[in-house]
């Protein structure tokens, strides 16, 4: 009976990957189609987020029918799972604040001018739905879904913990392999210091998933996403402007030891804190 149940969750964890890296992989392909054929970006990326969506959604009902695999965590979108989604949004937008504060009182960085407009906010809402259908929602369901889920069905929760972050890191290096094997320009590059952030990336999403809803890994995944597109990166399109004493300092220090490395400390106390919480009240 032990071994049948150790067959599906690695039959679950081998789809819940794969869907991803082929939701992926597909929804790249076809985008670049809609460019090539003269389709404006924002086309090209909405057909992106449908598709990855639409393949991952699809494969995640079908497992949990086929194999009984529940996710009441995520769906439906109940009253406790959006006071997660809110919070899990709430965390990086604290973090990134007093990063800049920090920063700022250190002399590392000087905000020289804010950037406030129609364009922007519009431009940030347009991201969010972009960024919840192509990259949010399906690695979630996933993921730190069906992903470890599955591992949980014969491992303890440290190596089912750690399985789903070596195996977040094998999704974007899959599809650059694949996406190189077709010919297509990589989506991203894959060095050191990218999979340093994917491995931390990873640690702070499952530390979330801790909470029991996976509204609070998809909030926190948007938010981040949001902040480094809009407020740290200095693109066209931004927040605000600021100037660094030393060439990287929004990155690594707001970005990455801020909000990420303080993300997983703070949802790390949390959760000692709740489980400690927990024993103390057992009698």
């Amino acid at each position: 009976m032990k071994d049948v149940q150790f067959s599906k969750g690695l039959t679950v964890v081998f789809l819940g990957w794969v869907s991803m890296v082929i939701g992926l992989f597909t929804a790249t392909l076809i985008g670049q189609q809609v460019e090539q054929a003269g389709g404006p970006i924002w086309a090209s990326a909405i057909t992106r987020g449908v598709v990855v969506s639409s393949i991952v959604v699809l494969v995640v009902f079908w497992i949990r029918r086929r194999y009984r695999i529940q996710l009441r965590q995520i769906l439906p979108l109940s009253r406790v799972g959006l006071l997660h989604l809110l919070g899990g949004a709430v965390l990086p937008l604290l973090l990134v604040v007093c990063g800049f504060i920090i920063a700022s009182q250190l002399g590392w960085i000087d905000i020289v001018e804010w950037h406030l407009s129609f364009e922007l906010f519009s431009s940030i809402l347009f991201n969010i739905c972009f960024a919840f259908l192509y990259e949010a929602l399906p690695e979630e369901l996933t993921m730190r879904g069906l992903v470890y889920s599955g591992l949980r069905a014969k491992f303890s929760a440290f190596l089912a913990f750690v399985g789903q972050i070596l195996l977040f890191v094998l999704v974007p290096v899959t599809v650059n392999f694949l996406q190189q094997l077709v010919g297509m320009e990589p989506g991203v590059d894959i060095n050191a210091d990218y999979v340093v952030l994917l491995l931390a990336f990873g640690t702070v999403l499952q530390l979330l998933r801790f909470t029991g809803s996976l509204w609070a890994s998809i909030g926190f995944h948007l938010s981040y996403l949001e902040i480094s597109r809009f407020v740290v990166a200095q693109n066209d399109l931004r927040l605000l402007t600021y100037s660094e004493l030393h060439e990287g300092t929004g990155n690594l220090f707001i970005l990455f030891t801020m909000v990420i490395l303080g993300g997983i400390f703070t949802v790390g106390a949390l959760y000692l804190w709740q489980r400690a919480g927990r024993k103390i009240a057992e009698p």
